[in-house]
């Protein structure tokens, strides 16, 4: 059941692309039609669903991609394990909607359009059904993105066909919760292929059994969640809107291109658990290796090709009234090499171990220097010092999973390519840096940027002989001749 993890990168990456692009498509229309009044209130209904979501889960999402790959090869085990965790996932699911209850009973504001609620409500119970951690701990990537693609240009065209004035607004909500869950129904009956129910004891079902290790995932989502969505909330009770407005100018320009570096966690957690399950060390520790130089080889140059390009990108994606966003974005490049790291220290190592206590351990004392780096920094340098609490935070993450669990991780930090990712993105930097005199238009100075960036770091590698280039070029000319 499991492919290459060359093939299962790249259909993550055209997933997580695709999943950029439709928001892109979509937002400058709806948002005319809408407008700010209509996507307000469809946003506030979707925070609210969003945090009943994050508990009804109870980290479930993450914790049963590891427990999933750890047992996909023994098709008895595999049934029961899916079994117990859709159980437990369907209690939670039920408490959730008693909570839901309450609210359209009790709050005002929610009853003023009760069927926009409970329609956008209807994605709590679509995920529990969807499985999706199912698809991901057997590594069946090229399904998810094919039905993603499939289920994004259903609502794409769905959007542009249904909502054509601002009392569309429930047709809106059809839309987005078809876009962002309706997978959940294919994935649903797809499970069939792959479960038999028939044969299996009841008796040897026993969902709770697995509460102790969700609660402990669900306390690495939660202290993550905080310290991720934290600090616009900081940043607006200490300043005005509009500093909330330029941070988020930036981290938008930095969340869309985030996407390739992190595409590589979702692959090899079910991969690295697996491998674990069956006592593959050696081979766990390879991969490992070949996974760190892979990240810093690809986080270096996007992240100082998004530094360079942050000045021109963002006034192309917000106007010129989102100039003060560029400082923030040039900040937040460097989390795209830590975040890469502290994935492959903490996700791709620690946790399919089985050491969630570290990650647990580490990211509190990242919430707790975000927290402090905030509200030393905030009332000085405004929607700045957000972005560097976030970089701080970042920072002892990653060098505290490292310090902390550096017993578990079989990673050499400098190696042979390692020197050559430096050398190649020292000297793609010099040479952005002196594109700059350039006068051009923003457009243009993207695109000439980012081609002549990527020329002089591939071609740098090229000419070092780099293993990433040459095993790179490998795969293509032996995809070539086979066709």
């Amino acid at each position: 059941m499991s492919r290459s993890i060359t093939a299962n990168y790249i259909f993550n990456l055209l997933n997580t692309i695709s999943g950029i692009l439709f928001p892109l498509i979509t937002f400058p229309y709806s948002s005319r039609i809408l407008l700010a009044e209509g996507i307000g209130e469809v946003n506030f209904y979707q925070s609210i669903i969003s945090y009943i979501s994050l508990v009804v889960g109870l980290g479930i999402p993450l914790y049963a991609v590891r427990e999933i790959a750890r047992v996909r090869n023994d098709r008895k085990q595999l049934n029961v394990t899916t079994i117990e965790i859709l159980s437990l996932h369907g209690i939670t699911t039920l408490i959730g909607y008693l909570v839901v209850a309450i609210l359209c009973f009790t709050v005002p504001k929610i009853q003023t359009d009760l069927p926009l609620f409970l329609l956008l409500s209807s994605s709590i119970f679509l995920t529990t059904i969807g499985c999706e951690w199912f698809y991901k701990g057997i590594e069946d990537f090229k399904y998810i993105t094919v039905r993603g693609l499939i289920v994004r240009m259903i609502g794409i065209i769905l959007l542009f066909t249904l909502v054509k004035t601002k009392n569309d607004i429930l047709w809106y909500g059809i839309t987005i919760t078809l876009t962002s869950v309706g997978n959940s129904v294919f994935n649903f009956i797809r499970l069939r292929k792959y479960l038999c129910i028939c044969n299996i004891d009841r008796r040897s079902i026993n969902p709770y059994k697995h509460l102790k290790s969700v609660g402990i995932t669900f306390l690495l989502v939660l202290l993550s969640t905080i310290y991720l969505t934290l600090n616009p909330v900081i940043l607006g009770f200490m300043t005005d809107d509009v500093y909330v407005g330029y941070y988020y100018g930036g981290i938008k320009l930095f969340s869309l291109v985030f996407g390739i570096v992190d595409s590589l966690t979702a692959i090899l957690l079910p991969r690295f658990s697996n491998l674990m399950a069956e006592g593959r060390d050696e081979e766990f520790a390879t991969i490992s290796q070949k996974v760190y130089s892979f990240t810093v080889g690809v986080s270096l140059p996007i992240s100082v090709g998004l530094f360079f390009v942050s000045q021109y990108a963002i006034p192309i994606l917000g106007g010129n009234s989102f100039i003060p966003s560029i400082g923030v974005s040039q900040i937040l490049s460097v989390l795209l090499v830590l975040v890469g790291l502290s994935n492959v220290f903490g996700m791709q190592t620690l946790y399919p171990k089985g050491k969630v206590y570290i990650m647990v351990k580490v990211t509190l004392m990242a919430c707790i220097t975000d927290l402090l780096v905030c509200f030393l920094t905030i009332p000085t340098f405004k929607h700045y010092g957000a972005a560097m609490g976030y970089l701080a935070a970042e920072l002892v993450a990653t060098t505290g999973l490292y310090i902390m669990g550096r017993k578990y991780i079989s990673i050499r930090l400098f190696d042979k390519s390692i020197i050559h990712y430096l050398f190649a993105v020292i000297l793609m930097g010099g040479g952005l840096f002196v594109l700059q005199s350039l006068n051009w238009n923003n457009l243009l100075m993207c695109i000439i940027m980012m081609c002549v960036g990527a020329f002089i770091y591939v071609l740098s590698l090229l000419l070092l002989k780099d293993s990433l280039i040459l095993e790179g070029l490998a795969i293509v000319q032996n995809k070539c001749l086979k066709k």
